[in-house]
């Protein structure tokens, strides 16, 4: 297969890599050094931590009480609502603090005075654990031996994060030596106007429909959730005023990291969006430097639907006949999902007020992000419900405990192999997909940063500004000319069924069934957009004017450098070259000259390309991604696999089994009103991807 070199991906899988470290020192000589500090040095230093933390606790009442936090229906409120913690996050994430705080206080007492770099003081300290008799170590080994329930560190493809210091700090984006551009500058440097994107809106070989971007982040949000940090109290963190500009520093939580935008205009203010940085994780009771907490589950588990905490999970059944909770409309195909209480409201849509408008509940805050998620969800609680009650009438002494797990374990099976024999092949293309399954290698159940805030977000480059409306109103389906299988639309006006600027967070749509049948008939029957560097204006704000929306790409970017991801060149090494990258040179074969050109006029140099801005900017070869996130997407899976093998859920085996006819055509005509889905609901309807009449399911 041309792009992917398959050593290379297996070497990532097994957990080999490419990468070395220069060392200005020896590991002996750091070792010398480090290893004579006394015991009660160590015990000092931790303690000061501590105490530093604590005094961070007096900014934040100063914050509070000026009134500088999250507002309800605010632009920050969207961003938060995307990376919304619990309140088993907040604590995990304030206990790796005090550790990362624990470190840095190392790296600037003993390691900077005695000439080891950041580097070379984070890979000693990630092998030294914290003082024995700290009340840090007792408080780290207490939270490692409880119930996570999700809750890991992200881990890394490479040996190596990359931060400024070794350890936490962001490379600056204000110029001098080591800078890089600005996250929301690149977002506007890389922006087309829509209508040239209409223009070059093209069908891969597979014809891919919206679907493939629809499930795409339906995946993202059952296997990474990277959340923000908050105060100590628990209260979300601002780092804008409500103009959109900068706060003063003297208002700064030192948790901001806000994309900002100089504008050219010599006396324009600069435009301002929140990004508060990502809560840390535990991952040992080493020292070392910052990880990322993952509050999902790392697994295809449908946790976004269900919940990923077992507490969670019980806020959304009804506890009666196994069911999960719903807004009843007739028949289970019809249901919507549950309606958020006035309470959940401000944790699932950005508005001043719950009463506005909808607002749908689920087990991620992330429901409510766009119609195409809540359509997804809605197919998943309303097959539950389905199989819920098939069960209950099969099995009429079964309660509702029994009946609820069987249900789930089913619904859980479906869900996987639609993922896995379906959408997957559609992302990778067959060859690299069935590569994936056969693999035996397996080294984590984590989630690789990589995967979570980069590879798996491609699907934002493939959404469009509209949903049009291909429902069956507006076609005639399944008519064949010249040998080929069109669709052939009415003569009436062309209409759109939403705008998806309108609808992120804030849902505006009247939804009925018969609304969300129209939205999923229409997304079988629009083409998605191609993967490329050049997002719709609906997620992304390229005006000189206050933004009225978040920009996505600008927030990515802005994520996988708090993330410390390495550039994108590292990966292409591994993944694709097999030999150093030099120059620019090295990524012709890779990205589009007329990308290439553009990005060599935003980045200084080519060792400087973010990774989510290299990987979107490949051309698709097999599937719908390019060489290097196919790598990264690829190695992901092949841990999700295996974790399944293992954790297969033999008490409902035999039961699952009896289920195993239900492809995506079936899940999709019986959990909706829709009359036909495509045989490949991943790809538009053609002579080799005929209609299924859902009579017939």
């Amino acid at each position: 297969m041309g792009g992917i070199k398959y050593v290379y991906l297996l070497a990532l899988i097994i957990g080999a890599s490419l990468l070395t470290i220069g060392d200005a020192k020896s590991k002996r000589d750091v070792e010398a050094e480090l290893n004579g500090v006394p015991a009660e040095k160590w015990l000092q230093l931790v303690n000061s931590a501590i105490d530093s933390v604590k005094r961070q606790k007096s900014l934040e009442e100063n914050l509070l009480n000026s009134d500088i936090t999250v507002k309800n229906g605010s632009l920050s409120h969207v961003q938060l609502l995307d990376t919304l913690p619990s309140l088993a996050s907040k604590q995990d994430s304030e206990l790796a603090l005090k550790i990362l705080k624990s470190s840095l206080f190392v790296y600037n007492s003993e390691c900077l005075p005695n000439g080891i770099n950041g580097d070379e003081c984070r890979d000693y300290l990630e092998q030294k654990q914290l003082p024995e008799g700290s009340s840090l170590r007792t408080e780290c080994e207490t939270l490692l031996r409880g119930n996570r329930e999700g809750h890991y560190a992200f881990r890394r493809l490479q040996v190596s994060s990359h931060y400024k210091n070794g350890f936490y700090d962001m490379f600056p984006n204000s110029g001098g030596h080591n800078s890089l551009p600005a996250a929301w500058s690149i977002s506007k440097d890389l922006y087309e106007p829509d209508s040239i994107q209409t223009a070059k809106q093209i069908r891969f070989e597979s014809n891919a429909n919206l679907g493939l971007a629809q499930w795409a982040q339906f995946v993202e949000h059952d296997l990474s959730k990277p959340v923000s940090q908050s105060m100590s109290n628990g209260a979300p963190i601002e780092c804008c005023n409500r103009d959109q500009n900068n706060l003063q520093p003297r208002h700064h939580h030192p948790a901001c990291a806000p994309i900002i935008y100089q504008p050219s205009g010599k006396y324009d203010v600069p435009s301002c969006l929140n990004y508060v940085r990502s809560a840390l994780a535990v991952a040992d009771c080493n020292f070392g430097g910052a990880e990322q907490l993952n509050q999902a589950t790392g697994s295809l588990d449908l946790s976004q639907l269900y919940g990923f905490t077992a507490a969670a999970e019980n806020k959304l059944r009804l506890l009666e006949g196994g069911l999960l909770r719903s807004t009843p409309r007739g028949e289970y195909d019809n249901a919507l999902l549950p309606l958020a209480t006035e309470t959940e409201g401000p944790s699932f849509c950005a508005r001043e007020k719950i009463g506005d408008g909808t607002c749908f509940a689920a087990g991620d805050s992330r429901v409510n992000s766009n119609p195409f998620s809540i359509l997804i969800y809605t197919i998943f609680m309303r097959n539950h419900n389905r199989l819920a009650n098939e069960l209950r009438l099969k099995n009429r002494q079964w309660g509702d405990e029994k009946l609820f797990q069987a249900a789930k374990a089913i619904n859980v099976d479906i869900y996987r192999r639609v993922v896995i024999d379906e959408w997957l092949p559609a992302v990778l293309g067959d060859l690299l997909a069935l590569v994936v399954k056969r693999q035996q290698y397996t080294r984590a159940l984590e989630v690789s940063n990589e995967f979570g805030v980069a590879a798996i977000r491609f699907y934002l480059s493939m959404l469009p500004n509209e949903l049009q409306n291909l429902s069956k109103d507006n076609v005639v389906h399944g008519t064949e000319r010249n040998n080929e299988y069109v669709l052939i639309t009415k003569n009436l006006p062309t209409t759109n069924l939403f705008e998806l600027k309108e609808e992120i967070y804030k849902p505006k749509l009247e939804y009925t069934s018969k609304k969300l049948n129209d939205i999923l008939e229409s997304l079988l029957n629009q083409e998605t957009m191609k993967m490329d560097s050049a997002y719709s204006g609906g997620v992304v704000w390229h005006k000189d004017t206050k933004p009225t929306h978040a920009d996505i790409l600008a927030f990515d970017i802005q994520r996988g450098r708090d993330h410390g991801l390495l550039p994108y060149h590292k990966y292409v090494e591994t993944c694709t070259l097999s030999r150093p990258v030099n120059s620019w040179t090295d990524f012709e074969s890779l990205i589009p000259k007329d990308v290439l050109d553009k990005l060599k006029t935003i980045y200084n140099s080519w060792s400087d390309v973010d990774l989510i801005v290299g990987g979107i900017s490949e051309k698709p070869e097999y599937g719908s991604v390019g060489p290097t996130f196919s790598c990264i997407i690829a190695e992901q899976f092949v841990h999700v696999l295996k974790h399944h093998v293992q954790k297969a859920d033999h008490k409902h085996a035999r039961l699952v089994e009896q289920y195993r006819h239900l492809n995506g055509t079936k899940l999709l005509c019986l959990s909706s009103g829709l009359l036909a889905v495509p045989q490949n609901i991943f790809q538009l309807p053609s002579a080799s991807n005929r209609l299924v009449s859902c009579e017939d399911v």
